[in-house]
């Protein structure tokens, strides 16, 4: 099992946008690293949190980020927007798109922003949230380097994108999709080299004989100075049918509907955003509707209320309890507790590999924070 810290989130936070500066960010963009990364340890999801920044310095270190540019609007209409990410981080372009969603599904009631040319984005439970807090519903996604084969096949070609999609409730957790449309990526595969594991499952494809075997030691490359991003040279099995048919319907909502997307197919590897080939992120969306055009907010919250009120009331089966998605992170959220856990494996690269590039360290930066 991974071994996790106990820290103040608020350092957390400090730490997380006082790196990025360090390495030339302005101030609103690293605020926006810091919240996403921030709320995923706010949920509890911690494979999207502390470790998720090793993403955006690889791009950085390779030459395709360029942490100076400014996500720019190219072109708009009344309900919808596109973005250039100018090969910014995707989280100061997917902070950029929903806010521009919301504002205008709150004058036409439906909007979506699409966005390209930038790097990975985190958590989109982040991005999703910021719609349910005006009361609104979305969903929101990018597309990645290949990280999964066709259904049936033995080569990466597709993206394990993240999903998430989020319908307001009033007393009751909201309808909350957060998920990714493939078994795994890269951080399952560090978690199992790490810990000596065998992966969940047998997702990993053999590129020689296409067998399929859950242990990852032939194919896992390491990052030199990374714990939460690692390459692998295997194929990975989408298992089911319907995963398999939802991962290509997104990929067409982030990259072929997308006027600028690049799709999967064209996307550079792991190892290619290393060599500093081009962004990590092909394509991205952010869906915004605001149901208080079509009657009263009051009258979706009650029914999404009645409606997850009546899911968990269903009779549990033996040794089961009935679960709502999302209803732990919401619940976490609901607490606002300043304390959140954070994966051993993740710090030491944060603070001894990537903060130490620019002459800072845990101690040091524990020492500003409280002479704040």
């Amino acid at each position: 099992m991974s071994e996790t810290r106990t820290e103040d989130i608020g350092f957390l936070e400090f730490a997380i946008k006082r790196v990025w500066m360090a390495a030339g960010a302005s101030a609103e963009h690293a605020d926006t690293v810091a919240y996403a990364i921030g709320f995923a340890h706010r949920q509890g999801k911690l494979n999207q949190g502390l470790g998720v920044y090793e993403a955006i310095d690889i791009a950085l270190q390779a030459g395709v980020l360029d942490i100076t540019a400014e996500p720019e609007l190219i072109d708009e209409g009344p309900s919808w927007a596109v973005f250039d990410g100018k090969q910014s981080s995707g989280y100061w372009t997917l902070m950029k798109m929903a806010r521009t969603a919301i504002k205008k599904a709150k004058e036409h009631a439906i909007s979506i922003c699409y966005g390209g040319n930038h790097n990975d984005a985190g958590s989109f439970a982040a991005y999703a949230w910021l719609a349910h807090q005006e009361g609104m519903a979305a969903m929101t996604s990018n597309n990645s380097v290949p990280l999964a084969a066709p259904y049936g096949g033995m080569s990466n070609l597709l993206s394990c994108p993240p999903f998430d999609a989020i319908i307001p409730s009033g007393e009751q957790p909201p309808l909350w999709t957060s998920v990714k449309f493939a078994e795994f990526y890269d951080a399952d595969i560090a978690e199992a080299m790490l810990h000596r594991e065998k992966m969940k499952g047998r997702w990993l494809i053999d590129p020689a004989s296409g067998k399929l075997t859950d242990d990852p030691t032939d194919y896992a490359r390491p990052l030199e100075g990374y714990g939460r991003v690692m390459d692998y040279t295997c194929g990975g099995q989408i298992e089911s049918p319907r995963t398999y048919a939802l991962n290509l319907w997104n990929e067409g909502m982030t990259s072929v509907l997308n006027p600028i997307g690049v799709t999967a197919a064209q996307m550079p590897t792991i190892e290619d955003v290393e060599a500093g080939t081009m962004p990590s992120v092909g394509g991205s969306y952010f869906l915004c509707i605001d149901p208080s055009h079509f009657g009263p907010l009051n009258k979706v919250t009650e029914r999404a209320d009645d409606f997850v009120a009546a899911i968990k009331k269903v009779n549990p089966r033996p040794g089961h309890h009935v679960r709502v998605p999302g209803e732990g992170g919401y619940r976490n959220l609901q607490q606002d507790s300043t304390q959140v856990e954070v994966l051993e494996n993740h710090w030491q690269p944060f603070f001894e590999n990537i903060a130490g590039r620019y002459g800072l360290s845990e101690q040091k930066l524990r020492e500003e924070f409280s002479k704040r």
